[in-house]
């Protein structure tokens, strides 16, 4: 079994997920469906990891805005496979805690609604991106958006030439800055609540 198709036991690999590493989602709901095809993406969401003491977070862009809450938690509800992605290159404890601290400030915003129909249109429709690489504070996110601007806030661009304000969920996987380490499962399953994203 390669590395690509790997399946990881979360409770086993905990431990090595660092600071800013990307969990990438690949639902099964009708949200997750429509997300995925509109954007021609096998993903239809994406979130960062973040360590509060010794325990596990995951902050992303949702429906509901830009929020954070345990990892352990997301991935029992969700409908779906939750993939582990790390970084290719070498960053620093330092530089991760600093994306951290971007995403942190993020917190609370509203999440990019529009924004995204805008993304899904322009794909559907094969417009080409905004182009202006560079980093942006927004006053509304969405999910590839964010995870796009924590990396850029350390002048990692996960895709050249494309504004993050254009990434889509295959953009972030497809990276050549991110790997992907495994698809997590939980050796034990809390109830599901069919999260569709």
């Amino acid at each position: 079994m390669s590395i690509k198709s790997k399946t990881l036991k979360y409770d086993e690999v905990r431990s090595q997920i660092k600071n800013a590493d990307v969990f990438m989602y690949r639902g099964k709901g009708i949200a997750s469906c429509i997300i995925q095809w509109v954007t021609r993406s096998p993903y239809s969401h994406a979130g960062i990891s973040a360590w509060l003491n010794d325990r596990l977070m995951v902050m992303e862009a949702k429906s509901n805005g830009v929020v954070v809450s345990p990892f352990s938690r997301s991935i029992g509800e969700y409908h779906g496979d939750v993939e582990w992605f790390s970084s290719t290159q070498a960053i620093s404890e330092e530089d991760r805690l600093k994306m951290v601290l971007f995403a942190q400030e993020e917190l609370g915003k509203t999440y990019g609604r529009w924004k995204t129909i805008v993304l899904g249109i322009q794909t559907l429709f094969q417009r080409n991106p905004d182009k202006r690489d560079r980093l942006r504070k927004q006053k509304k996110l969405f999910c590839s958006e964010y995870i796009a601007q924590i990396y850029n806030s350390i002048g990692l661009d996960l895709k050249k030439k494309t504004s993050d304000h254009f990434m889509k969920p295959a953009d972030i996987a497809n990276s050549p800055l991110l790997e992907k380490k495994g698809t997590l499962k939980l050796s034990r399953f809390p109830r599901r609540n069919k999260s569709n994203i």
